[in-house]
């Protein structure tokens, strides 16, 4: 079957709307997200790529600390009640419901007070994206009123130029977020990828991963590189070698 033959996978989820196709990444399509059908499919010539579910999304906050947020695609603002017993939520991670899966004023104050004031004294500098909801000076000083502390924002445009965690520390988590997603469908693992508990999970097990001691020179690479600090560090190790290499 020629390329030009294929039908690109949707930009937004990586769905294909044909009938037994999937989405997959063919390396004979310059490695391009393409619906393929499914009973040719080969899946260690071409591995396919995870599909996320419309109605479940995350977001990463920016900074770098012991917990993470995860926000999820709800019908409301709030998990119904047999969703809160049945939900298993790990300690590193603050889970919240979201109506429309977009960043929101109240869902940036959970991040300033549920996940970053524990763990900031009474001097420290926050780096932001320019986002709306999270740029806002008024709602920081909500949080932390009497702290000796700064807000950073970096320019619209610039975050992939100078945001120290989008030039290190998320290039690694979205490795490891491939890793597992292509292990699920290459060993057809029964595992629902588009589950809000396996979101969950996933996060969790990244988060607790790039913890490690090992990766501490990964993550000051990003402000090196973004020239935050000039601070020499040593041998930068990267997942591919500390999780996947045996």
């Amino acid at each position: 079957m020629d390329c030009s033959e294929l039908v690109a996978c949707e930009s937004s989820n990586n769905l294909c709307r044909e009938p037994n196709h999937r989405c997959i990444h063919h390396p004979r399509c310059h490695n391009l997200p393409v619906c393929y059908p499914v009973p040719s499919f080969n899946r260690q010539l071409c591995p396919p790529i995870a599909t996320t579910n419309p109605t479940t999304g995350t977001t990463i906050p920016s900074t770098t600390t012991t917990t993470t947020t995860i926000q999820q695609l709800e019908k409301g603002n709030e998990f119904g009640k047999r969703v809160q017993k049945d939900l298993i939520v790990p300690p590193n991670v603050v889970v919240r419901a979201s109506k429309s899966g977009k960043s929101s004023g109240e869902k940036h104050h959970t991040f300033l007070n549920e996940v970053l004031r524990p763990l900031v004294g009474n001097k420290f500098l926050l780096f932001l994206d320019s986002w709306k909801t999270q740029a806002d000076l008024t709602k920081f000083r909500a949080v932390f009123p009497n702290q000796d502390s700064q807000l950073l924002i970096f320019p619209k445009g610039s975050t992939g130029y100078i945001q120290p965690q989008d030039l290190s520390l998320f290039r690694s988590w979205r490795f490891i977020h491939e890793k597992i997603e292509h292990y699920v469908h290459i060993n057809q693992t029964e595992m629902t990828i588009s589950d809000r508990q396996y979101f969950i999970n996933i996060h969790s097990i990244i988060h607790n991963q790039l913890s490690a001691p090992q990766f501490k020179n990964l993550i000051k690479n990003g402000f090196i590189q973004a020239r935050i600090t000039n601070e020499r560090i040593g041998q930068i190790e990267k997942p591919k070698d500390v999780c996947f290499k045996f």
